[in-house]
């Protein structure tokens, strides 16, 4: 770390929310500017602390910081964090914030907001990763701003209050947890890609109460999660309110619902809720009294997800490393489950339901896409990693946290024939699964570790790899294993040693199956488009990047 000086004109949009007692949010606009003088000392930092440390002023964050555990950073009031932006898709330069364990004290005041934001002079979402929060307990965000992340703060394993903030314009979700045991009060959340918050896998005691949702395509979801959701303000949401499944339990109680376009609560069939009191355009509730500012530099000028978003989702059909040979424009939907077999590709169907009581199994055509066939499944909920021997298929299932062995029955119904737990079950399971004809494979959901398995669920070995975490995705050539880690597509010898790597053909790979030629992928693209998510590729060179 080093203070250097640094000259920067920034510009100030505040606009103060005023609720009053009517359903109507009164918008008072005050330009004004601020200048940093070409003497005013900035701090650049970077890379993971190693005592405890405090920022205040500007802060520009050139590298990620790391929070490691036993380490505290404290951010005082007032203090500006900008994060070095990227728009790319060739380095694996994304920025953020990590609380590795320790823990983060970032309390501004209503005057004094403290911002977390991108360094560019016109922002757009996704510019910085965002704030990640993985075993911590003790971190606070209060009275802070974060914006134009590609997510806004997440946190794993962990309970984190985020109170009096604003979260707006991130590319995938404005908060997220995963086994976690968030409080989330008294914010100003809205223009989110995906969820304004999203709660999935085994969260508990969840608590989110008195924020105005001003906005977006969605506002809470939660999967196998416990929440309570009570006295919040929802309005203007294009695709509902509150979703719910995989044996969620919610209590939402007393929130009030203002010109949603969709249904507000949509809880699937293995959901549990108590829903009272709620105001669906009755005036019988009040909206949220917030004692703090909607500061904006700039306006985004559009909801990330919508049509206009700038963020670079889809790349080019050919660079040095790979050629996109074909894209199947009719398989809209994403989703993370995928292998090839027999000339067919399989995947389950996140948008499809019209078979069974959870998502279709289905059988494509990779020549046109068409002559698609669906089958029932009644059993895998949350399929994450798909796979064959051959004979049978193999499933991940990331909620229930099994492996499934299945076969298709005459009735075109899948018929479990064995199944067995995980390993690292109470870390988030696997995300991945794929078979080599003798063993089973999966990487931990932390990306950390390859866990080899045969095919009654005995561990093998728990293999460690160099290089970055894989996330989600493996397939298998017959000679090397395919994975996504960090940007790019990687290939591994069968000793988990890296081989080569290229480019992915579009933003968020959920999937990857082999035909024997070429490697097919699911892309989020983004994840709210109905836009061709699978795509073909062609290897050119896998060795071009070092």
């Amino acid at each position: 770390m080093e203070n250097r000086r640094f000259s920067k004109k920034r510009i100030i949009v505040l606009t103060l929310v005023i609720i009053p007692s009517v359903t109507t949010i009164v918008i008072l606009s005050v330009l004004y500017t601020s200048n940093i003088s070409p003497e005013s000392e900035v701090l650049f930092v970077e890379g993971p602390l190693t005592e405890n440390t405090t920022w205040s002023g500007l802060v520009h964050v050139e590298n990620s910081v790391v929070v490691p555990e036993n380490i505290s950073l404290t951010i005082l009031p007032g203090t500006w964090v900008e994060f070095r932006h990227y728009r790319g898709y060739k380095e694996d330069t994304s920025v953020g914030l990590f609380i590795a364990g320790g823990t983060v004290i970032a309390i501004g005041s209503p005057d004094q907001q403290i911002w977390f934001t991108s360094d560019a002079d016109s922002p757009i979402n996704g510019d910085w990763a965002g704030i990640s929060c993985i075993g911590t307990n003790n971190s606070v965000f209060k009275y802070v701003i974060i914006e134009f992340g590609t997510i806004g703060l997440e946190q794993l394993d962990s309970s984190v209050i985020i109170s009096n903030s604003i979260v707006r314009w991130v590319n995938t979700e404005g908060l997220y947890a995963e086994r976690s045991r968030p409080i989330i009060e008294y914010n100003l959340i809205y223009g989110n890609a995906y969820h304004e918050i999203a709660l999935e896998q085994f969260n508990y005691d969840v608590q989110i109460r008195y924020n105005i949702f001003k906005g977006g395509h969605f506002g809470i979801h939660a999967e196998a999660t416990n929440v309570n959701i009570e006295g919040n303000y929802f309005v203007n949401y294009t695709r509902g309110a509150i979703t719910g499944g995989q044996f969620s339990n919610l209590t939402i109680i007393g929130n009030k619902f203002e010109n949603i376009s969709a249904i507000p609560i949509l809880l699937d069939h293995t959901t549990t809720n108590i829903t009272l009191n709620n105001d669906f355009g009755f005036d019988t509730i009040p909206i949220p009294n917030l004692d703090f500012p909607d500061r904006k530099r700039i306006e985004l000028g559009y909801i990330p997800g919508d049509p206009q978003d700038q963020y670079l989702y889809i790349y080019p059909v050919i660079d040095e490393t790979r050629r996109v040979v074909k894209r199947l424009e009719n398989e809209i939907t994403i989703g993370s489950a995928l292998t090839f077999l027999n000339g067919s590709i399989w995947r389950f169907n996140l948008a499809s339901y019209s078979k069974g009581i959870h998502q279709d199994f289905i059988k494509i055509d990779p020549a046109t896409g068409n002559n698609t066939k669906f089958y029932s499944n009644n059993y895998i909920v949350n399929p994450r990693g798909l796979t064959s021997d051959g004979q049978y298929f193999w499933v991940n299932d990331f909620t229930l946290r099994k492996i499934f062995k299945f076969k298709i029955n005459s009735s075109n119904s899948l018929e479990i024939i064995d199944s067995f737990s995980v390993p690292n079950s109470t870390k988030g399971g696997l995300s991945s699964l794929v078979c080599d004809g003798s063993f089973l494979y999966a990487v931990g959901h932390d990306g950390s570790l390859v866990y080899k398995m045969n095919f009654t669920g005995n561990l093998i070995s728990q293999i460690s790899y160099q290089g970055a975490p894989l996330w989600g995705s493996l397939t298998w050539t017959g000679s090397h294993f395919w994975g996504y880690s960090g940007i790019f597509l990687t290939k591994w010898f069968p000793n988990w040693t890296l081989a080569g790597k290229i480019y992915p053909p579009a933003w968020g790979t959920d999937a990857l199956a082999w035909d024997g030629t070429y490697l097919w992928s699911i892309q989020k693209t983004c994840e709210l488009w109905a836009d061709g998510k699978i795509f073909q590729i062609e290897i050119i060179d896998d060795h071009t990047l070092s």
